[in-house]
């Protein structure tokens, strides 16, 4: 297992990608991670993060028929 400030700084990393808006280059950044440390718990979890953020920003409201977009509907 990679370190704790390893894993800090792979975090850091990753946190000032999103801030800028690059998602692409922050998910790129953690894939590359987890291909070198493959068996590393956070950076999986990082990674399904950062796709949730982005499942929820690319999401189309007028795809569905809620569009008060109620939650018991989904």
């Amino acid at each position: 297992m990679v370190r704790k400030s390893k894993i800090s700084t792979i975090e850091q990393t990753a946190s000032n990608l999103i801030g800028k808006g690059e998602y692409g280059k922050a998910l790129n950044y953690l894939q590359k991670k987890l291909e070198e440390n493959s068996e590393e718990i956070e950076i999986e979890r990082l990674i399904s993060h950062l796709k949730k953020i982005l499942e929820y920003l690319h999401r189309d409201i007028f795809a569905s028929t809620n569009l008060d977009m109620d939650p018991w509907f989904e």
